[in-house]
């Protein structure tokens, strides 16, 4: 997910940091820290909707286009919005089985810290179900 260029110019804990901390990082930093959480984004929402919803916060300053970008909310894919995630047999038009989804907490929607934790997960399942091809 990280671009090259980015590689090396990244703070410990730049996801974590709040807008007093990243005024204090130089330009380049600051592109490179709004380029990682843009790309967390896209990952959800697609790169043309991801890229409106930051714009739409109309922010101005490196700085306000970082807080933007961590600030966007994405619609749940795996619960469709409704907070509930369902599986099993279709019977009489309902689910079998409901529970509560993981993947947004029961909100319905996906948030910076959904997406970060999501991202993580997903590379886990990856490697996991990748790890018995390759022994």
């Amino acid at each position: 997910m990280s671009l090259e260029w980015t590689k090396g110019l990244l703070p410990k804990g730049y996801l974590e940091m709040d807008s007093s901390d990243y005024a204090e990082l130089s330009l380049e930093v600051q592109r490179a820290v709004y380029a990682e959480c843009r790309d967390r984004v896209r990952y959800f929402a697609g790169r043309e909707d991801a890229d409106k919803a930051i714009a739409a916060k109309n922010p101005v300053t490196p700085v306000e286009w970082i807080m933007a970008a961590k600030s966007v909310t994405v619609k749940c894919e795996h619960c469709s919005g409704s907070g509930e995630y369902r599986w099993g047999a279709c019977v009489n038009g309902r689910m079998t089985h409901s529970g509560k989804c993981y993947r947004c907490g029961g909100k319905g929607h996906t948030d910076f810290d959904d997406m970060r934790r999501n991202i993580g997960y997903d590379n886990y399942a990856i490697c996991q179900a990748f790890a018995g091809c390759f022994r």
